[in-house]
């Protein structure tokens, strides 16, 4: 059972900030490099149902270097360097408000702090995110790597785990400064373990924005679909681990959007290599 749990811990890392419960031990950890890609996409969803046209088609590719570190009893430190590879292409229509062109920048870093509160049949954690506006912004090809806004992201989650299942699930509000619209999110997690050191996972993550922010972008920028004011989403996936040995696997997902609104009409795909210790 001790194997399952660290397996647990690792499986809460692999994609960027799942919110699961589970929390490293003192002095134990986990890095992952990983490889995220979008599109091209040229349309945008709309939360009437109708879709937003872009200019142009639009590439976005994240590099991420994620860790998480046990500290004291039940805490866990998190960071997240995230380096966004953006283009955009062909035009879809004569005489667009972008250039092409390619924009490679810093996008938003990620620090948290995540604490374990019960532990005893099910696990109950908190925590507490914060993004940093590291992102850049090149005005003639309209492409952004983040939101250029201070968030604070606290969550609660709760799961539990069975000899070869896991399922947890996550709930939170993002906080913004800059006039950007605040937001509550919700998402969960149900894993099995197919065979030693191989999992099946199927996740959802959804984000519904509240209006309460009056940010406006650049005629560019909305016709990237990047960072924007308001977004939201309904998406939903599934993801496979494999370890390779005790302390080195490698892990995939593929994530669709069901609905949303300023967010692109095309899926992700990710896959990362990850060390624990």
């Amino acid at each position: 059972m001790r194997i399952f749990l660290t397996c647990l811990f690792t499986l809460s890392c692999l994609f960027s900030f799942a919110q699961s419960p589970w929390v490293a031990e003192k002095g134990k950890g986990f890095a992952q490099i990983g490889y995220t890609t979008i599109g091209p996409y040229s349309d945008l969803f709309q939360n009437d149902g109708n879709s937003y046209s872009l200019s142009r088609e639009v590439t976005d590719q994240t590099i991420q270097v994620f860790t998480e570190y046990g500290i004291g009893n039940n805490n866990s430190l998190i960071a997240s360097i995230p380096i966004k590879l953006l283009k955009t292409g062909q035009s879809t229509i004569s005489n667009p408000a972008i250039n092409e062109g390619s924009f490679t920048t810093l996008g938003n870093i990620q620090l948290a702090v995540r604490h374990n509160f019960i532990n005893k049949g099910f696990v109950l954690s908190s925590q507490l995110l914060t993004e940093i506006p590291t992102a850049g912004y090149d005005e003639g090809t309209g492409l952004r790597g983040g939101l250029d806004a201070l968030s604070f992201i606290p969550t609660v989650s709760i799961g539990k785990g069975l000899s070869n299942l896991y399922g947890f699930l996550s709930a939170g509000v993002a906080i913004r400064s800059n006039d950007y619209s605040s937001d509550f999110r919700v998402s969960g997690e149900f894993g099995y373990k197919v065979i030693k050191r191989v999992y099946m996972i199927a996740g959802l993550d959804v984000v519904e924005k509240f209006e309460n922010g009056s940010a406006l972008e650049s005629t560019q920028q909305l016709q990237t679909g990047l960072s924007l004011n308001n977004q939201s989403f309904f998406a939903y996936g599934i993801k496979g681990l494999i370890g390779i040995t005790e302390h080195i696997g490698v892990s995939g997902a593929f994530y669709g959007a069901g609905s949303g609104h300023l967010v692109a009409k095309s899926p992700s795909i990710n896959f990362g290599v990850y060390y624990k210790w």
